[in-house]
C-alpha cells in the first residue's frame, strides 16, 4: 500500500481545490481531448454537448478527437472513452441484466454497419418489436459490439480491444490500471469512491489497491483519501480561486460517492431535483456550486461578488 504524505488532512475547501486540480480544471495537464479521456478512462457522457464541454475545459486543444466514442462501459450509464480503452473497461465493469444473453446475438446482428438511431429503430421494430429501443442500444454497447462514434454519433459496430488483448485476461491488473487513472484524475478520493464509481467487487479492488504506483499516496496516516503526489506538490492548487461553468454531467460533480464536498444539500436538490439522475449545469466558484446556468439565464445560488463579472463573461462566451 502506498505510504501516506506528510499532509495530515485537508479542509473541505482545500479538498475541493485539489480535486479541481486533479481533474485538470484549474491546472492544465493535457494537450488534447483524447489525452483527457485517456487519463480519466471514462467520463460521464449522457449529454453530448456537456461531455464535449467537459473535455474542452480540460484540454489545450479544444478539437473533438475522432478516437473518442461513447458507450455503456459501467453502471448501465453512457460514458465517453477512448476507442483504445472502452472495450476492456466495458468487459471489466459492465453488468449483464437477466435476459440480456438471450437477446445479444439477435441485437448484434441488427448492427452490421454504422446506423443512425432512426435507422436502428426501424430495423429493431421489424425484428424485436417487443424490446424497448433503449434496451437494444444498451445491450449492444454493453456487449462490446457497438459504440456511438463520429460527428454524427452513429451506432457503429466495432472490434474493440478487450481484456485478453490489453491485460492478458488479468482482471486485477485491469482494475489496478483503472484505479490509478481514477486517483490521478479524481483525488483526493477513497477506495469507497472508486468502488461506487465502477461497481467492481472487492475481490478485484482489494488486490488492485496493493499494487498502486508510488505517486499515488494516502493523505495522512489516518486518512482514507488517495491522491497523486504531483497534485499535492501543486501548492498553488490549494490556494487558487477559480470560476467555472461546467457541463451538466461533469466528473467533478458526478465522480464521487458523496457530492456534498462541493455544495450544500439544499443546493444539491436544486442541481439534481429529486436525485433522479437529471443534472443541471453548475456554476462552480472556488470549488463550490454557487449557481446554475443555461443558454437563457443564470440562477444565483449564492454567487460571491468577486465572481459575478467573470461568470457573466464566461456565460456570454458559452452561448
Amino acid at each position: 500500500m502506498p505510504q501516506p504524505t506528510s499532509a495530515a488532512s485537508f479542509s473541505r475547501r482545500e479538498k475541493a481545490r485539489l480535486r479541481l486540480a486533479s481533474q485538470g480544471l484549474t491546472v492544465q495537464q493535457w494537450d488534447s481531448t483524447e489525452e483527457v479521456v485517456q487519463a480519466f478512462g471514462v467520463m460521464q457522457g449522457q449529454d453530448l454537448h456537456s461531455v464535449r464541454r467537459s473535455l474542452a475545459l480540460r484540454a489545450g486543444d479544444h478539437s473533438d478527437a475522432g478516437n473518442i466514442v461513447r458507450g455503456y462501459p459501467m453502471r448501465h450509464t453512457l460514458f465517453a472513452a477512448s476507442i483504445k480503452d472502452i472495450g476492456w473497461i466495458t468487459e471489466l465493469c459492465a453488468k449483464e441484466r437477466r435476459g440480456d444473453a438471450e437477446l445479444r446475438s439477435a441485437i448484434n446482428q441488427l448492427i452490421d454497419t454504422p446506423l443512425s438511431r432512426a435507422e436502428l429503430k426501424q430495423r429493431a421494430a421489424a425484428v424485436l418489436p417487443e424490446v424497448p429501443f433503449w434496451h437494444i442500444v444498451r445491450v449492444a454497447m454493453e456487449s462490446g459490439h457497438a459504440v456511438y462514434s463520429g460527428a454524427d454519433q452513429l451506432i457503429t459496430p466495432m472490434e474493440l480491444p478487450g481484456l485478453d488483448k490489453v491485460f492478458n485476461g488479468d482482471q486485477v491488473a485491469a482494475t489496478a490500471d483503472l484505479m490509478v487513472r481514477y486517483f490521478r484524475t479524481h483525488g483526493p478520493a477513497t477506495l469507497r469512491d472508486f468502488a461506487w464509481w465502477t461497481k467492481l467487487p472487492q475481490r478485484l479492488i482489494r488486490p488492485a489497491a496493493e499494487n498502486l504506483p508510488p505517486d499515488i499516496v494516502r493523505c495522512g496516516e489516518e486518512s482514507e483519501d488517495f491522491v497523486s503526489i504531483e497534485v499535492i506538490d501543486m501548492a498553488e492548487a490549494r490556494r487558487k480561486r477559480s470560476v467555472l461553468l461546467l457541463g451538466a454531467f461533469d466528473e467533478y460533480i458526478l465522480g464521487y460517492r458523496d457530492r456534498l464536498f462541493a455544495m450544500t444539500s439544499e443546493v444539491h436538490e436544486i442541481l439534481a431535483p429529486g436525485n433522479r439522475g437529471v443534472f443541471r449545469r453548475p456554476i462552480v466558484v472556488d470549488g463550490q456550486v454557487r449557481g446554475t446556468w443555461n443558454k437563457q439565464a443564470i440562477e444565483d445560488l449564492g454567487i460571491p461578488g468577486y465572481a459575478e463579472r467573470k461568470i457573466q463573461k464566461l456565460w456570454r462566451t458559452a452561448q
